[in-house]
């Protein structure tokens, strides 16, 4: 049952794209062969070949990565390493067109960066990862999930929410054509326990929004896009802070029922650069070229004093 709500979002989402001339799309024929690298349920990594190093539940980049990543474990963490993620979409393809002026009926594709495999897939931790060049950058649909610390660019929809009990915080949304699309089925399911704070939306085309289905229900509480103090950046914030203490006077409004009350003045992050595997590299291969110096030293200082010792018995 819980999958069928997934499908009804990712229809709704679509079917949202379908009635906007916001959205870009690609043809079916021009997509390529995207690879798919699966977190297999018992833990393994399929291909086996793919960049990724497992420590227990850890699984970290060890280079970039054109393909997807399909996580069918729970509770595990992703660790992108500052790498990069990058799927087949470019905005600036010739062979693009706005859905609702290409060809009828539409034939088309859409590609998730990172997907969780189904309901029962929790607790994922997903960090410190650049991903590119998605229609849907990562789709983070169940409970207690974590995505913090990242880099999305470039994609149709940058992150999109439709899971409880999660946290999206540090993230750097930037340059996408909507940043977060948050994907619920009708008012009133909106979770409350789902934060998203200090977050930094950067010059996406729409920063936030959501598939409104039915005309909004004016009983339901707004939504807050904030921890309660702390909200995120905005680049087309236009408020001030008269105290000067970093947050704005005057909340953010997405639209009535959505509302970032804390909105900040500078930005708090910035996309995750690679890590430092190529100084540890670097510092391995030193080790491993001045350990033998080391013992050739020692060999030649040993055999000196022998040498001397012998030639002072002979004399």
């Amino acid at each position: 049952m819980k999958v069928k709500v997934k499908k009804l979002a990712v229809l709704m989402f679509f079917c949202l794209l379908l009635t906007s001339t916001l959205f870009l799309v690609k043809p079916v024929a021009s997509q390529p062969t995207l690879p798919t690298i699966i977190i297999q349920s018992n833990g393994n990594v399929n291909p086996s070949s793919a960049p990724l190093h497992r420590n227990g539940n850890t699984y970290t980049f060890t280079d970039d990565i054109y393909g997807a990543i399909k996580i069918f474990r729970s509770n595990v963490v992703l660790n992108g390493a500052g790498c990069t993620l990058t799927g087949p979409f470019d905005g600036n393809s010739t062979d693009i067109w706005v859905v609702g002026t290409g060809p009828s009926p539409v034939l088309a594709s859409y590609t998730i960066g990172v997907d969780l495999d189904n309901s029962s897939v929790c607790g994922v931790t997903i960090e410190d990862l650049n991903v590119e060049n998605f229609s849907i950058g990562m789709y983070i649909w169940t409970q207690n999930n974590t995505v913090v610390g990242n880099g999305v660019s470039g994609n149709i929809v940058g992150l999109m929410m439709s899971g409880s009990n999660s946290t999206i915080t540090r993230n750097y949304i930037a340059n996408n054509i909507e940043g977060l699309f948050f994907g619920f089925n009708s008012p009133g399911q909106f979770p409350p326990d789902m934060v998203v704070y200090e977050n930094a939306f950067l010059k996406n085309n729409v920063q936030i929004s959501g598939c409104q289905c039915q005309s909004y229900n004016m009983s339901e509480t707004p939504h807050d896009w904030d921890n309660g103090k702390v909200g995120n950046y905005w680049s087309d914030y236009n408020g001030s802070s008269i105290s000067k203490d970093g947050v704005g006077d005057t909340p953010y409004v997405i639209d009535v029922l959505d509302r970032d009350r804390f909105p900040l003045m500078q930005n708090p992050v910035k996309p995750p650069s690679p890590s430092t595997k190529g100084a540890v590299n670097d510092e391995a291969i030193a080790v491993g070229v001045s350990v033998p110096a080391v013992l050739v030293a020692s060999v030649f200082v040993i055999n000196q004093k022998r040498r001397r010792k012998h030639e002072k018995r002979k004399s």
